[in-house]
């Protein structure tokens, strides 16, 4: 099981954009869901903040590989990824991008198939 949080900054200038992102996953949830269930993902978790005036976007992945996850998205084809990465690639500064691994998983990943 990989549990992942991403944080990048949001493209200065773009963070409506940002929003309109997250408000487009919002109105897709049951679509996204769906999406989620063919990567092999549990959860994919955002958050939007400000820090010092940057604004960023976090997500939260727990996944049953990462890396598979990723591959099926991205040659899915399914015009909601699509749409999703059309949305990164606008206004997430890839260069910004770190991904920090847990030190530490707390809870009953058994609901997730895991033991």
């Amino acid at each position: 099981m990989d549990a992942v949080l991403f944080k990048a900054k949001v493209k200065a200038g773009k963070e409506a954009v940002a929003r309109e992102w997250i408000d487009f996953l919002t109105a897709n949830k049951e679509k996204g869901e769906e999406t989620l269930k063919n990567e092999r993902e549990h959860l994919e978790v955002y958050f939007m903040s400000e820090e010092d005036g940057i604004s960023y976007i976090y997500m939260f992945v727990l996944a049953d590989d990462l890396q598979y996850a990723n591959q099926v998205a991205a040659q899915s084809g399914n015009p909601l990824d699509k749409k999703h990465f059309e949305y990164m690639a606008e206004c997430i500064d890839v260069e910004s991008a770190v991904q920090i691994a847990p030190e530490l998983i707390l809870g009953d990943l058994s609901v997730f198939g895991e033991s």
